[in-house]
């Protein structure tokens, strides 16, 4: 199979320590073969044992699913060194946003990248989980008993159970990547010209917006809770203290009174050449 080849080409590069591993690359062959054995054999597998049969073939290849997915995903988690990752952001010594100076701990830059790679991986699962289920559902003259067994299979098996073990690791990892995104917002706010407002407000919901919406892209409530979770503690908490800084210092209204002039000026000007 095509996802085993692969796989066994991604540890040997990781042996030969290759930094670049194509780990969605492998889970996607995987996957494709096991749809494929399952769509190219199954009018011979309706003839032989009738739906019974698919649903039977595809139990046996969710297994292959179970074992060499579980594998890919746990040389990925091993590869990135995600375990000693979470455990330094857990163990970070000051996540104050108004700390000055940059922090010290992983990148955040590095973070993203592993977070982008994560929510691929989910999202391989989640898309191949949901073709499966549908197929085995599609079928009207399966065994009553069988259904209720065969997307357990998917739902609990070794692969959903690392893919949670997964989903974890983004949730820490995102949750790291906002918090010092937000503390560079405060940190580098400026005045804007023609703003009623300073950068830091548009940057930080920039920052809450893409995290969440990644969140979303995972498909899983769990992570969506998480992340808003963090989000709003960032808002009410730290943001809202950096912003009553800002609001203390001297003169400021009046600087973002005469910014403001300009953008309402400029309102003005448009006015008469919008069209009602």
């Amino acid at each position: 199979m095509r996802g085993r080849m692969e796989y066994e080409n991604v540890v040997e590069l990781m042996e030969q320590g290759v930094e670049q591993g194509n780990f969605v690359g492998c889970l996607t062959n995987l996957f494709k073969d096991i749809v494929m054995a399952i769509e190219e054999n199954d009018e011979i597998l309706r003839g032989l044992c009738g739906e019974d049969g698919v649903v039977y073939a595809i139990c046996e290849l969710q297994e292959e699913c179970d074992s060499r997915g579980s594998l890919i995903l746990k040389k990925y988690m091993e590869f990135r060194k995600l375990a000693r990752l979470a455990s330094d952001i857990n163990n970070s010594p000051n996540l104050n946003l108004l700390a000055g100076g940059a922090s010290e701990g992983p990148d955040p830059r590095e973070v993203e990248l592993y977070v982008e790679e994560i929510l691929s991986l989910m999202q391989l699962g989640e898309d191949y989980t949901e073709f499966m289920v549908s197929k085995i559902k599609s079928l009207t003259s399966v065994d009553a008993e069988l259904l209720p067994r065969a997307t357990k299979a998917f739902r609990n098996g070794s692969f959903s159970k690392v893919i949670q073990d997964v989903t974890g690791f983004y949730v820490i990892l995102e949750g790291f990547f906002m918090i010092e995104n937000v503390r560079k917002a405060i940190r580098i706010d400026e005045h804007v010209p023609d703003s009623l407002t300073t950068s830091m407000v548009d940057d930080v919901f920039y920052v809450l917006q893409s995290c969440l919406r990644r969140a979303i892209s995972t498909s899983k409530i769990s992570s969506v809770i998480a992340v808003l979770s963090n989000a709003g503690s960032l808002l009410a908490n730290d943001y809202h203290e950096a912003l009553q800084q800002k609001i203390r210092e001297p003169n400021l209204g009046a600087r973002l009174f005469l910014g403001g002039i300009g953008c309402i000026k400029t309102m003005v000007d448009l006015k008469p050449n919008l069209a009602y």
